[in-house]
């Protein structure tokens, strides 16, 4: 009973963070291509897009899984269908990562060293390309090379888990967890940079002549900032809570494991959110699809064709 309601609540929720995620991917794209100058929204897009890819396995193979109590492609998680379906998550989780640096030192190269010709279109896109790449490469070096041991979707544990019988070094997870751990500290230590020099500038800009021009150019940055960071935070608390839960209600706990992946499915839910309600730009994209069908409405019940002054009113 716990296991079925337990695999209908992830599904649901995978299913509401990858609707949200949809909905948030056109307004993004729009205000792409009105202007990108620090390819803010491209990052966006593609992690968005890393996030996408964990829902859709979850919600096309994990959580039928859980809710069926059956590995649905197989007998086993070790064999291909089940393996490919964990290799396709775990290289969207490396990607993840390594757009997490990409979105630190966005905000580094703009906010603390003021360079913002650094992030143009074609290296990010050149970026991107490389941690796929990179991301690719780790999946295959953990199937073929490492000693031991993978990662591995089963619905008998409730989650993720090293495949281990032998019970040898775990040199894979001792690999990821350097990996991961340097990428996430690196990452914080970035973002502490970034604030503090926000906080110093917007002292300075406070006594300056032109301080309402610069408060809103760094009202924006520290808000995109913001969000970056945020979007990364909620990366590290899913990969904390991978090694925290056991610790906390035991390995033989197999049912507390489920927490891990709706805490993935809570990160992948709270990067659109993320966008959608704090970003000005995607906002206004949104209100302007909603209210366009108001106005519209409006204007064929107007005999004089005068549109309302006020569309709000009609939501």
């Amino acid at each position: 009973m716990f296991k079925t309601a337990a695999g209908y609540f992830f599904f649901q929720l995978c299913l509401i963070g990858f609707v949200i995620n949809m909905g948030v991917l056109v307004p993004l794209r729009r205000v792409q291509k009105n202007g990108d100058k620090n390819c803010v929204y491209l990052i966006a897009i593609v992690t968005i897009l890393n996030d996408n890819i964990n829902l859709l396995v979850n919600l096309c193979y994990f959580a039928p899984s859980i809710i069926s109590d059956s590995y649905i492609l197989a007998d086993s998680p070790e064999k291909l269908g089940p393996m490919l379906m964990t290799r396709i998550s775990h290289f969207s989780w490396y990607n993840t990562i390594f757009v997490m640096i990409v979105m630190a030192l966005n905000r580094m190269t703009l906010v603390v060293l003021n360079k913002p010709n650094i992030f143009t279109k074609q290296r990010v896109l050149t970026y991107f390309f490389i941690s796929s790449i990179l991301s690719f490469s780790k999946v295959v070096f953990d199937v073929f090379l490492i000693p031991c041991c993978l990662v591995l979707m089963d619905h008998k544990k409730y989650g993720w888990t090293y495949y281990n019988p032998k019970n040898i070094k775990n040199w894979g997870e001792l690999i990821d967890t350097i990996m991961e751990v340097g990428i996430f500290t690196a990452t914080l230590l970035c973002y502490v940079i970034i604030f503090i020099k926000i906080r110093i500038s917007n002292n300075s800009v406070e006594q300056s002549i032109d301080s309402k021009h610069f408060q809103k150019l760094r009202a924006r940055e520290r808000s995109v900032a913001v969000q970056f960071a945020l979007v990364s935070i909620f990366s590290i608390i899913s990969f904390a809570s991978f090694k925290v839960v056991p610790m906390i209600f035991g390995k033989l706990n197999t049912e507390s494991n489920i927490i891990s992946p709706i805490c993935f499915a809570v990160h992948c839910c709270a990067n659109g959110c993320i966008y959608m309600f704090m970003n000005e730009e995607v906002k206004d994209e949104l209100l302007k699809k909603i209210f366009k069908h108001n106005v519209v409405h409006t204007e064929s019940n107007n005999p004089n064709g005068v549109p309302a002054e006020d569309p709000q009113l009609f939501f």
